[in-house]
């Protein structure tokens, strides 16, 4: 059982762990060495890190930890390639998801950034739980880890698209994110990790004023304003035209294409005229459209079907557009935002 009394070193960046082993009398490539362990090989157990002096790794695990979210649940298709969401529990018993999700060369995570989450979302079911706090920045690095230790294949790309709106949470989510992409550490590419947002224009603008902003998908729901209210009651308050605006900035200001989202479902969003309409809106945004399938929970929404999904992506590209279309890969597993947080929390009831 973990100490509360001892301190987290997922809380310290590299320079602040070598600020550390000074106060401890140590070197500060001591503190690098440690860094390496934790960031780079994944390493949470002191008596593993062998460059370390005997003495040292005592006196770490008596006053320190490297606090993993513990795995509830896997959940995992029967293919060899198939996706896997897993259930975390944090150190105060929340929970929270993930999803690593293969796919030939890659193989992307998709993290949380909220225990729950407050916009109300009609499609999603982290919606019906609410919003119980925001998660640490070393809480979201621990869930990477806990996962990178329990997969034999790498990782190659980070998403925060899963439970909670990241740029609710933009202070903790750049910590994290720097932990990733800091060559010294995990060292992740800045093109392969990805923030989400459903559309908060002041803190696009806050993002693309970051010293290394990192790339950005709009999560759009539908190109018509009035149902994008319905759809999103909290985001949609702010108008598409506010977003593109925003929208705008950031590509001036970071000059990365934004990847614009739009999660298709049936009579929803799925016809010829929706595509046009989005076609409309992002006018002169670098941006290209990922074409999502509905993962259905027990809202009221069906998941479209394949001819139908083919038909918007064929009038996109005919509009001159470049759009990705992927295969589902975890309908099987529960794996919209929120659905298996939700069946636990139905369990233990």
């Amino acid at each position: 059982m973990t100490d509360n009394t001892s301190t987290s070193l997922l809380t310290y960046d590299r320079p602040g762990l070598e600020q550390l082993m000074v106060s401890l009398g140590k070197k500060p490539f001591q503190g690098r060495q440690l860094y390496a362990w934790i960031y780079q090989k994944g390493i949470t157990d002191f008596s593993l890190m062998t460059d370390l002096s005997k003495q040292l790794r005592e006196q770490l695990t008596d006053s320190f930890t490297i606090p993993v979210p513990k795995i509830v649940e896997i959940a995992s298709g029967e293919t060899e390639d198939a996706a896997k969401k897993f259930l975390f529990e944090l150190q105060d018993g929340s929970r929270v998801e993930a999803v690593s999700i293969p796919d030939e060369d890659r193989n992307t995570i998709c993290l949380s950034s909220q225990v729950g989450c407050a916009f109300g979302c009609t499609f999603c079911a982290t919606a019906k739980l609410g919003l119980t706090r925001n998660m640490t920045s070393a809480e979201i690095i621990g869930t990477y880890l806990a996962i990178k230790q329990s997969l034999s294949t790498p990782i190659t790309n980070v998403v925060y698209m899963g439970m909670g709106e990241p740029l609710a949470n933009l202070r903790e989510v750049m910590t994290s994110w720097g932990r990733l992409i800091d060559p010294d550490g995990i060292g992740l590419s800045r093109r392969k990790v990805t923030i989400s947002t459903v559309g908060l224009p002041d803190k696009i603008r806050k993002l693309s004023r970051e010293p290394y902003p990192p790339k950005l998908v709009f999560s759009i729901a539908s190109p018509d304003d009035s149902i994008r209210r319905r759809l999103l009651p909290v985001a949609g308050k702010f108008s598409l035209e506010e977003n593109h605006e925003a929208l705008l900035e950031y590509s001036k200001h970071t000059r990365n294409r934004i990847t614009v989202a739009l999660l298709v479902a049936e009579g929803l969003n799925d016809t010829v005229k929706d595509a046009r309409k989005l076609h409309g809106w992002i006018r002169s945004l670098p941006v290209k459209i990922n074409l999502l399938r509905y993962n259905e929970t027990d809202g009221r929404f069906r998941r479209v079907n394949e001819a139908t999904m083919e038909k918007v992506a064929a009038e996109l590209v005919r509009l001159g557009r470049t759009v990705i279309l992927r295969r589902s890969r975890g309908r099987n597993i529960s794996a919209a935002c929120g659905q298996l947080a939700a069946k636990q929390i139905h369990l233990n009831q």
